[in-house]
């Protein structure tokens, strides 16, 4: 545990401080997927496209895109940090190798969403992982607000079919 920390504080320190890249190099990844994430603070989606579209009792939500047009389409005028991920992304139907899967959950106000691992559960199918950071233990909650994860996949044996993405022991799954 303390290499790790060793390693995560240079890492820290040699990247300055560039989070997004620190997290995407901790994730345990197969070789021949391509990962780039980003952790916004919030729900850069619009009604009918996040989390808080959903029946009160669920709580982890995931959605993909596979367009620019659409990724755009769902995103909030004003959620700035998510737009420019979206428009740096090479989408898949636009000519491009990338998708972007967004995770959300509803949740503590301290918890932070961080990709935790990736793995295939079949030819076309993959687990994403996200691990909630920010709050010791299993806190009360008694006002959950959304937290997103937006994840650039490129995969060198094709775009993925089905992802299944679990956050905190629950899971949401998305076909692509």
């Amino acid at each position: 545990m303390n290499r790790r920390a060793v390693v995560v504080g240079a890492l820290s320190l040699a990247t300055g401080g560039c989070t997004d890249r620190l997290h995407d190099l901790a994730a345990s990844t197969p070789r021949d997927i391509g990962v780039r994430s980003r952790y916004v603070d919030g729900n850069p989606f619009v009604d009918g496209k996040s989390v808080r579209s959903l029946p009160e009792e669920l709580l982890t939500h995931a959605a993909s895109f596979r367009s620019r047009s659409a990724a755009v389409g769902a995103v909030r005028p004003t959620a700035t940090a998510t737009l420019e991920f979206v428009r740096e992304t090479s989408f898949v139907d636009d000519g491009g190798a990338a998708i972007v899967v967004a995770a959300q959950r509803l949740t503590h106000p301290e918890f932070e969403l961080r990709l935790g691992s990736i793995s295939r559960t079949g030819d076309h199918s993959l687990r994403i992982a996200v691990d909630e950071a920010g709050v010791r233990g299993d806190p009360e909650i008694d006002d959950p607000v959304v937290k997103t994860l937006l994840l650039r996949l490129t995969d060198d044996r094709g775009t993925p079919e089905r992802i299944v993405v679990s956050v905190g022991g629950d899971r949401a799954g998305v076909t692509v």
